[in-house]
């Protein structure tokens, strides 16, 4: 049974979740979270029709499931009632590839400087914009060659883990990925990389539950053999991480075997930033770091609060000597994946982001750490400040020259 099946009549309507909604507060229009999730859902399941356009504007934080003191699953009630709702034909088309980042980057990538150079001219920009609803305000990505080099392979007896890339490391910074496998060998840990696919959050999150359910079990099935044997699965994407800790049981609920094997990914599954803080607590990770003049400020991804996890890269970069790191504590970017890409959208992505947009002119940073890549992307895009993952900055604390 998923979980929002038995929470429902949990909701004693006390509007916790509403105040804590990035979207009420952006758009005073937005009926929120409690009257989306579980007052709609009662009407619903009575057979009532209640579609309404404004699921779409859910970004799938998660803050109002934590802030619910009764446990209620609302953004899994809202993402439901998401799936089932009636979209224009344009937007269907364009949610249908957005719901699909490792079919688009497999395709963007077989030519990937004419990738690059189309999607960087306006022209182009301009007819996405009529005949896709993508913003034109908005620039993708660079696309590159999927490369994330080789396993890498460690001294006998040294810890191991499989390393889940996700697409927008596999697609857009194999660089980044490289440089994740770079710093745990630091450490001495063994990584393979993971060979599966998507993971299905983006699918979930255009409202294509079936498709989120395909990438799922896909995901279970291609991880699970690693997990048996005893090995840790690292995401180096706060929203591949979430996906794989709730989002493979909450999907799949008690579909067989699968729950037990979702299960067993979710216990398996670590941040990076949580991975080595762990080893970190053990007074296993290398610290040999060089000083630094950095001056910096972090925030935290939505998909990474909703882990439980703490602010575990926030704490590991404060190690290294010199090195300065404000936390922003500025909420919700609005980026929100795909959401920002969205012309129907973009206004109320930026002004969700608005209060980390200030929150960052206010810190005057040289650079925004964050390890999320879209949150990445909106933090350039409205602060016009480079962000960067963190696991960049800290693999460059052990070279010689340190940053500076």
């Amino acid at each position: 049974m998923r979980r929002n099946d038995i929470s429902l009549d949990n909701c004693l309507k006390c509007s916790d979740c509403v105040t804590v909604c990035p979207v009420v507060t952006a758009h005073p229009a937005y009926p929120g979270p409690k009257h989306l999730g579980p007052e709609l859902e009662r009407l619903r399941r009575e057979g009532l029709p209640c579609d309404t356009e404004w699921v779409e504007y859910c970004l799938g934080c998660h803050r109002c499931d934590l802030a619910c003191p009764n446990q209620v699953d609302v953004s899994g009630l809202i993402a439901a009632a998401k799936a089932r709702h009636q979209k224009p034909f344009l937007r269907k088309m364009r949610d249908f590839w957005f719901a699909r980042p490792g079919l688009l980057g497999s395709l963007l990538t077989i030519a990937p400087r004419l990738t690059n150079l189309l999607l960087g001219l306006k022209p182009v920009r301009l007819l996405m914009s009529r005949f896709l609803k993508i913003s034109a305000k908005r620039r993708f990505p660079a696309y590159v060659a999927p490369d994330l080099g080789p396993s890498q392979a460690a001294e006998a007896g040294a810890a191991s883990v499989l390393f889940f890339p996700g697409c927008a490391i596999r697609y857009n910074q194999p660089d980044l990925g490289r440089k994740v496998v770079q710093l745990l060998q630091r450490n001495g840990v063994r990584t393979t990389i993971a060979t599966s696919g998507c993971c299905g959050l983006p699918a979930l999150a255009n409202g294509d539950e079936a498709e989120a359910k395909l990438r799922a079990r896909a995901g279970i099935e291609s991880l699970i053999e690693a997990v048996s044997s005893g090995t840790r699965i690292v995401t180096a994407c706060t929203s591949c991480g979430h996906m794989l800790k709730t989002g493979f049981a909450d999907l799949l609920g008690d579909e067989g075997e699968l729950a037990e094997k979702s299960r067993k990914i979710a216990e398996s599954t670590f941040d990076l930033g949580e991975f080595l803080m762990g080893r970190a607590d053990q007074g296993l990770l290398n610290e040999a770091f060089q000083p630094s003049s950095l001056r910096l400020a972090y925030h935290a991804p939505c998909h990474q609060t909703s882990q439980g996890i703490g602010r575990p890269w926030f704490h590991l970069l404060r190690r290294v000597p010199g090195l300065r790191i404000e936390d922003l504590d500025a909420g919700c970017c609005g980026m929100s994946g795909t959401f920002g890409f969205k012309e129907e959208k973009y206004p109320v992505s930026m002004a969700v982001g608005q209060r980390l947009f200030e929150g960052i002119r206010d810190a005057d940073p040289q650079m925004v750490v964050t390890e999320c890549a879209t949150c990445r992307m909106q933090i350039e895009h409205g602060s016009r400040v480079k962000a960067i993952h963190p696991a960049e900055l800290l693999l460059a604390a052990y070279s010689e020259q340190g940053q500076s």
